[in-house]
Parts: C-alpha cells; structure tokens; sequence
C-alpha cells in the first residue's frame, strides 16, 4: 500500500492511529511550516505550532483548527509543553538564507544548530517520537558535476548555510543510529507559494510576480544560465505527511520536481502568466550560489505517488492568489 493510498488492513490500522497522534511544527508559521501543518490538519491530526512571530493575515487560513503557541524553541520550559504528548515533531525554524549567512558563519551556527542538538535531545528522552528535519535540496549539495543528483552524491556546499545544513543532516540520522529516533530529512528544491515574501531574500518566484505587480526592479544574480529545481510548497506539505507515516528508521529524501528550470526562461514564464514586462537588474553571481542544481526523485518516487505541480502550475495559482488578495484590499479601503 502507498502511503496516500486509502485501503487498509490490521497493519495499516495500528500504523493510521499512530499516525494520527499530534503533531508539533516549530516554524509553523513560516512558508514550508504553514503549510505542513495544514497538510496534517486535513487528514485528521492534531497540530501544535511553535513560532516566535503570530501568524500573518496570508496564511492564518492554514492554521486555522491550529494549536498556536508564540516562543522561542531555545526556551526549555516552552518546548517541553510544545513536546507533551505528541507523535511527531517536524522541525521547520528558520534560519538565515545562503548569501546572508556568508558574511556571518557564526550567526548560521548558533541559530541552526543549538536548538536542533537540544531538541534531538528532548525526543530522544520521551522515546516513541518521530521527527521531520526540513534541509536543503540545493546549498547541501554545492555544485555537482552530473544532474539530477540524487541522496548518494556527496554535497560540498558552497556556503555556510549549506554547511551548517550538513552538519545538522548528520546530527539528525546519529540520533537516529544512536538513540533509536524515526528521522526523516527532506531536501527540499526551490519552494514556492503564494504565501512566500518578496523581501526575505530568498524566492525568486516571488521577487518576480512583486516586480510584475508593482513595476519595480528585480535584482538577479548572474547571467541567467543558473537552473534550479522548484517545488510547489503544498506538495512539499503532502510528502512530509506521506513520509512521516512509513515504518522507517530513517530516510533522506530529495523532495523536488525533478525538473530543472534556467533563469531567465523562469523570468519568460512569470512574464507570459502575468502579462507584465518585468524589469530586471543584472548583477554579479555571488560565491554562495549554487551554479545548477535539479533533484533525482527517485527514491521518493518510490516511496509515496509523486504527482508535483509543474513550474508553470505553480506561477499560475501562485499569481492567480496575489491578484485576488490585492483586489480584496481594494475593496477594503475603497
């Protein structure tokens, strides 16, 4: 049976009502967290949020039926309740993005990875929790003589994000070697969704559909000949559900479309959907960028059905969404 699929026997009765055991989410209100927590809400869990800021108005429609608790995960008190009585933690906090985190390694360390070795820790300690580390199908890997590169291929990433991202991958699977913890790492590609910001750095997508709604100037790094991989953030949302279900020890999986997109035919795209002449300002590639990079899916193929969203799709509702929030606030201060 897939993990998605509806049929069931004995097996899959003791596995369902395992998996219907709360779940944590810290960085439940993020781009990826938000929606992973829906994810699990609609089919049936309940979900406990941890998140240092509230919500914002795009994306508490997520976590409505959400238990939201505002804190900080290196606060103990904090994470022990947030802990009490769940089946699966899915870590999902933020941390700075690959060019921000060149010019402060230290900075990436000590907001990564503390409070990972501190949560490891604490499930480790109760037993009988499962835990979802979200990594990156990009800055791990660095750049790759041959694509798509799949889980087996050895990452030299070219940042400190991606360093420090590797560094937490291992601390994860030792937990899980060590203390007998069910851990699954998701690397996951370019995520992309109507919830992502255009001011945080990272999201092309989103610095593309702004520029096309405001007029203003984007700002890209290099010639345009860079490819990545995207990935719809819902379906990000829907592997992390299936993966967290499977009787596994542990699995590090590439969680992309497999699929690779160069940039300026993204910039094309985004322009085509929208109907708008995006302006662009060309500038340096930067050494924390990966050249290329796309997922072999492979392994999660074989895992769940992997149906993705194409680019396309994505942009599609992803503009479609951007139009209907803006004509609401139309509406509201007319």
């Amino acid at each position: 049976m897939s993990a998605l699929d509806g049929s069931s026997n004995d097996d899959d009765l003791a596995t369902d009502a395992t998996s219907r055991a709360a779940i944590a989410v810290l960085g439940g209100t993020g781009l990826i967290g938000s929606s992973i927590a829906r994810a699990f809400l609609d089919v049936g869990h309940e979900v406990i949020v941890l998140a240092r800021h509230d919500v914002d108005r795009h994306r508490a429609p997520l976590l409505a039926g959400a238990t939201l608790v505002l804190g900080d995960a290196r606060e103990p008190s904090t994470l022990e309740r947030v802990l009490d009585g769940v089946g699966h933690v899915v870590s999902a906090l933020a941390a700075p993005h690959p060019a921000a985190s060149a010019s402060d390694p230290l900075a990436q360390f000590d907001a990564e990875l503390p409070v990972l070795l501190d949560l490891l820790e604490r499930v480790a300690a109760r037993g009988g929790i499962g835990f979802t580390y979200l990594s990156s199908g990009g800055a791990i890997y660095g750049d790759v003589d041959e694509l798509p590169v799949n889980e087996e291929a050895e990452c030299h990433p070219v940042s400190p994000y991606g360093v420090t991202k590797l560094a937490a991958e291992r601390y994860v699977l030792m937990a899980a070697r060590r203390r007998e913890v069910p851990v699954r790492i998701l690397r996951v590609a370019n995520a992309i969704g109507a919830s992502q910001t255009h001011r945080t750095g990272q999201g092309v997508i989103a610095a593309l559909l702004h520029g096309a709604q405001t007029g203003t100037a984007v700002r890209l790094f290099g010639d345009g000949s860079s490819i990545r991989d995207y990935v719809d953030v819902a379906d990000v949302a829907t592997a992390a559900v299936a993966l967290s279900a499977l009787d596994r020890p542990a699995l590090v999986v590439n969680v992309g479309s497999g699929v690779g997109h160069r940039l300026d035919a993204v910039v094309h795209l985004v322009e085509e959907v929208t109907g708008a002449a995006i302006k662009v300002e060309q500038a340096p590639t930067r050494p924390t960028d990966v050249r290329s990079i796309t997922l072999d899916v492979s392994r999660l193929c074989g895992l769940m059905e992997w149906h993705p969203r194409t680019l396309r799709k994505s942009v599609e509702d992803t503009w479609a969404q951007w139009c209907a929030w803006r004509d609401d606030a139309r509406l509201v201060t007319s």
